[in-house]
């Protein structure tokens, strides 16, 4: 029978999951790239464009990493806490704050890549959409702190 514990160890191994992928195309992702334009879209192996798309990917894609590592980090703490039922604590409210900063600086190296290579203002505009929602959902958390903190004060 599906319940919220299974549902939160599920979440918790598709964080893992993203790490081991996040890790992968750290090591592989340049060569990643290029066999994606050689083999796949035609571009010629010693092609200037092919080493310009590999420099625009690893400019965009490596400082994206690090804000990945830390939203992962923060999503697998929260999952934790959530699984040992803390859920209304300043903590969590810590690791949405730190989760929605990591979107919105994706937000803005995507944003300045997208000059230079168009799909990534698509990229842009998703991860801002998310990292403004969970600003919203950090502001939910924070004011349901502060009344569960109010209410142990009135017990």
């Amino acid at each position: 029978m599906w319940n919220k514990k299974r549902s939160v160890i599920l979440s918790i191994i598709i964080c893992f999951v993203f790490l081991a992928v996040l890790t992968a195309f750290v090591f592989l992702g340049p060569w990643f790239v290029k066999m994606w334009l050689t083999e796949y879209r035609g571009w010629m192996d010693d092609s200037v464009y092919l080493y310009d798309m590999i420099i625009l990917f690893a400019l965009a894609f490596y400082p994206g990493s690090v804000f990945a590592y830390i939203t992962l980090y923060s999503l697998i703490r929260l999952l934790f806490n959530i699984k040992n039922e803390q859920i209304f604590i300043n903590t969590n409210v810590k690791y949405l704050r730190r989760i929605s900063w990591s979107c919105i600086a994706v937000f803005i190296i995507t944003l300045i890549s997208g000059f230079f290579y168009i799909p990534y203002f698509f990229i842009a505009v998703a991860a801002g959409f998310v990292g403004l929602m969970l600003r919203i959902v950090k502001n939910a958390f924070q004011s349901a702190v502060a009344l569960r903190e109010e209410n142990d004060l009135t017990i």
